[in-house]
Formats: C-alpha cells, structure tokens, sequence
C-alpha cells in the first residue's frame, strides 16, 4: 500500500511538473551556465516545491471538510486540466517568472540570488500544482508516501532541467501529456480508486 502512494505521488509530480520542468529549461539557460549556479538554481526550485507540498496539506484538509470532498477534488482537477490544455492559466505565468528572471540577469548572480530566481520561477510554475498535490494528502496514512513520490520526482525533473536541457524542449505535445495526466488522476479520485 505504501509503494503504491510512493508511485502516485511521483506519478501526479512528473504529469504535473511536465510543462514546469518544460518552462525551467530557458530561464536556467538564461540566467547561468555553471555547474554551481545550476544547482542553486535548483535548490530554489526544490523550496518552491516544498511549499506547495505545505499548502496542498492545507487545502486538502480544507476540502476533506466538505462531505463530497473527492467530487471537489476531482472537478478541480478537471478544471486544472481544462486550464492547462488551453493554456489559461500556465502561459501568463511563464511570461511573468520569464521577464523577472531576464531582468535579474543585469546583476552579478550569486548563488543566494540563484536560489531566490529559481524560487520565484517556480512559484509561478507550481501554482497549479498545488490543487493536483491535495488529492494525496487527504487521507493522513498515505501523506508521507506521496510526499517522499513527489520529491523524488523533483530530484529527477531537477536533474533533467540541469542534464537534459535541449532535448526536453523539443517534445511535442507537453501540455496535452499534462492535461491527459490530471484527467486520468481526476478519474481515479472520483470513481474511489485514490
């Protein structure tokens, strides 16, 4: 039972860090080319992750209140997936993480700089995160698996951002790929399965 939510948590991290990781790849490229600087770049990105983790607990318990709550939770992922797909929500965001990281790039980055520059690039990628994360941690027996998944698929997207750069930008179809993810996840919390 436990390996299965170490599996979810890592599913529902890679499906919906997809685009994120997709989004990182420019702005790290623009900002630094060392090998330091691109893991203080990360490290900003792994606290903007854990503070979503934080919140989804928060929201989740917010909507575990509620008598339907997987009902809620899954028209909010539906409603996530519909905004990813058409590209609502995500592209507003990117733009604006994109031209404050360029404009940063005028100064002499440090890694404490770095580390706030991924940091705030990710906050404004992992906004959406957090509704598909609360579906894990409403059932408080299944929240340290899930959360050990979504780290570690964080290292692995982290390391893919860092390693894989060129290669990850040319995928076609990230946002469709994400939005079929968060469906399927939808799916499974509404018919009882998560």
């Amino acid at each position: 039972m436990s390996l299965k939510y170490l599996i979810l948590g890592f599913f529902v991290k890679i499906i919906t860090g997809f685009d994120d990781t997709i989004t990182h790849i420019p702005v790290l490229a623009s900002v630094t080319r060392t090998r330091i600087g691109k893991i203080a770049f990360s490290i900003g990105i792994l606290l903007a992750i854990i503070m979503a983790i934080i919140v989804s607990a928060f929201f989740a318990a917010f909507i575990r209140s509620f008598v339907y709550y997987r009902y809620i939770s899954a028209a909010l992922l539906f409603i996530l997936a519909a905004a990813i797909h058409f590209d609502i929500l995500v592209h507003k965001e990117r733009t604006k993480a994109e031209n404050f990281v360029v404009g940063c790039k005028k100064f002499h980055i440090r890694c404490i700089k770095l580390i706030g520059i991924g940091f705030i690039a990710s906050i404004a990628t992992v906004l959406d995160d957090i509704i598909a994360y609360s579906p894990l941690f409403l059932d408080t027996l299944i929240r340290p698996y899930a959360i050990i998944g979504i780290l570690a698929a964080t290292i692995l997207e982290i390391m893919a951002v860092i390693y894989f750069a060129e290669k990850i930008s040319k995928i076609k179809y990230k946002d469709e790929i994400a939005s079929i993810g968060i469906i399927t996840l939808g799916i499974l919390i509404l018919i009882g399965i998560i």
